[in-house]
Formats: C-alpha cells, sequence, structure tokens
C-alpha cells in the first residue's frame, strides 16, 4: 500500500484517537487520588485574616475599617450637649455714702437716690448705710434708697451699740434678689464691728454672687484678718462673683494683695489715672474697689462725682461669661 492511499489516511486517524483516549483517561486517574483542596500551593477559596484579627466565613464580607474620632479640642469652650452660654453685660457702683448726709450735716437720701439713679447701674454697693439712727434721721437708709431708686434692697447691719440702730452695707440691683446673708468679720483690734453682706442675685437666669464690704479704717491688722476672711469665704462660693467697699488702705497694701492673690481681679485695670476716691472734693487716695472673679472681665470703669458723699464712686461696666448649665 503507498503512503498516500486512503486506507493509510484513516488507520492514522485512528491511532491518534485512541492515543488522546489513553491521556485523557490517565489525567483522570490523577485526578481522582488528590486531595479535594487542590494541588499542593494551589490558591485558596478563603480569604486571608483581616487586619482585626477576625476571620470571616466564606459568605461573610470583612469587617469595615473604623472610622477614627477626632478629640474635642481643650480649648473649645463648651459641646453640643452642653453649649456656653452668652455673655451678659452689667454695671456695678460701689459708693460709700457717709450714711446718707451732705457736707452741711443733714441727711440728703433722695439726692443719694438721684445720683444713683442718674449712673444707671445693675448693682449698686453700699457702705455706710443706716438703720433706725438718730444721727441719720432714724431712717430705714437701704429700704428708702431702695423706694427711690426702684431697685432690690437688702441690708446688713453691724453695730452692737444697743443704744442705736446699726450702720452697715446695703446691696441694691435690679436683679431678682434669690437670697441674702450678713457674715460679721472679727474685729482683731479694730474699733468697730465690720461686715460681709452677700446677696444672690439671677442675671437672666444665671445666679451670680454680689458682695458688699466695709474695712476697719484704724487697724491695718484688722483689715489683714478681714481680708483673709473674705478670701475665705469667697473661696466656698462656687458662682460667679463680684466684691465691692469702701477698703480703707490703698492697692499696694497687704490687705488687698491678700484679696488680689487669692484670684480676684480689680476692675480698675481699664481705668485712667489713679482711680482716686477720697477726699470727695480733691481725690488723693484710691481706698474705694470693685474685684471679680475669672468670670467677668471689666470693659469700662470710672470714677463718679457725687454732690452729697464724703467719697465718690467707682463705676465699673463688666463682661459676665455665665459658666454652662450642665
Amino acid at each position: 500500500m503507498s503512503e498516500g492511499s486512503p486506507a493509510t489516511k484513516v488507520a492514522t486517524v485512528a491511532v491518534a484517537v485512541v492515543v488522546l483516549i489513553a491521556v485523557a483517561a490517565v489525567l483522570l486517574l490523577q485526578d481522582a487520588k488528590e486531595p479535594p483542596g487542590g494541588r499542593p500551593g494551589g490558591p485558596t477559596t478563603v480569604p486571608p485574616p483581616p487586619s482585626s484579627d477576625v476571620t470571616p466565613s466564606r459568605t461573610e464580607p470583612p469587617p469595615p475599617t473604623p472610622t477614627p474620632t477626632v478629640p474635642p479640642s481643650p480649648t473649645a469652650p463648651s459641646s453640643p450637649s452642653c453649649p456656653m452660654p452668652a455673655p451678659v453685660q452689667l454695671t456695678v457702683l460701689t459708693f460709700n455714702i457717709h450714711f446718707g448726709t451732705g457736707h452741711d450735716g443733714s441727711v440728703q437720701l433722695d439726692r443719694i437716690a438721684e445720683e444713683i439713679r442718674a449712673w444707671e447701674p445693675d448693682v449698686v454697693l453700699l457702705q455706710e448705710v443706716d438703720k433706725g439712727r438718730p444721727v441719720s434721721g432714724n431712717l430705714h437708709q437701704a429700704e428708702v434708697l431702695g423706694t427711690l431708686t426702684g431697685l432690690h434692697h437688702v441690708y446688713g447691719g453691724n453695730s452692737r451699740n444697743t443704744g442705736a440702730g446699726p450702720r452697715g452695707n446695703a446691696i441694691l440691683t435690679r436683679f431678682p434678689i434669690l437670697d441674702s446673708g450678713n457674715t460679721h468679720l472679727p474685729m482683731a483690734g479694730g474699733r468697730e464691728l465690720r461686715g460681709l453682706l452677700h446677696a444672690r442675685i439671677d442675671v437672666g437666669g444665671v445666679p451670680v454672687s454680689v458682695y458688699a464690704t466695709h474695712f476697719d479704717h484704724r487697724s491695718r491688722q484688722a483689715r489683714k484678718v478681714a481680708a483673709k476672711t473674705v478670701v475665705r469665704l469667697l473661696a466656698a462660693d462656687p458662682l460667679p462673683k463680684v466684691l465691692g467697699g469702701d477698703l480703707n488702705t490703698g492697692p499696694d497694701s497687704r490687705a488687698v494683695r491678700i484679696l488680689r492673690r487669692s484670684g480676684l481681679g480689680d476692675a480698675w485695670a481699664v481705668g485712667k489715672g489713679k482711680g482716686a476716691t477720697v477726699p470727695a472734693h480733691r481725690p488723693g487716695s484710691r481706698i474705694d474697689f470693685i474685684l471679680h472673679d475669672g468670670w467677668f472681665t471689666p470693659l469700662q470703669a470710672e470714677v463718679l462725682f457725687s454732690a452729697v458723699s464724703d467719697h465718690r464712686p467707682v463705676w465699673t461696666r463688666m463682661q459676665l461669661q455665665p459658666p454652662p448649665a450642665c
């Protein structure tokens, strides 16, 4: 038979088919012997564990990458859940009224009231206020001034003289007075009993403490002890606070340094000049002060003129940053 005959071609094709069938059979037998996981070194069907060390099943997606949280700024004044209230401005006046008597010795409470109304203060801290004393007309002077000015008032008398009514401090304010109290200061060598009058007032829903005081005019030791007592009492008060009064000593004195070192600021930091208040006709000494804690920022301070008293009053406009209520 020749090479190119039809019979030869058929035989060749038949042989090739047999060879292919044999190869396929061998491959199938090898697959049957391998483990179900596939050939060693082959790709796995289970995803590798995520960085969170959690191994999901084949049907679970890997856990999402956590979103980092940014901590609040340490300088932020408030948070959305506890917002800081808006600042409030108020004016404060401290005034030694010399028991309401003018330069001619007559009682002139109507003129004192007229001066107070003209200055339009929100809070008035008064010293040398009498109650039922013959020398000053036997009047309850705080009550009279409250009526004449249309302001709420509280009074704290300090005299131990049973033959006459007390002399002390008063607070007038246009804000509601929530409560009040008067604390006698240690005499510590002084000649007269002095006091610290406190009123808790409602400034647009914010409770604020205001204090009026009058230190001894003769004894340096009494003033020092009084200052330490005032610091202790104010330190126990968590509310925003203002302290005003006739301290009978200058800004560089030991008593004032004790008050300032306790953390109280001086409203006269924004005033001009010495801030002298006595004697009224030609002031040369600064002995009347308005002090405040860190919730207040003084914006303006002035020494005003009085045609009645032997002191000039001190007036300041302050900004109160109320603390958060929560």
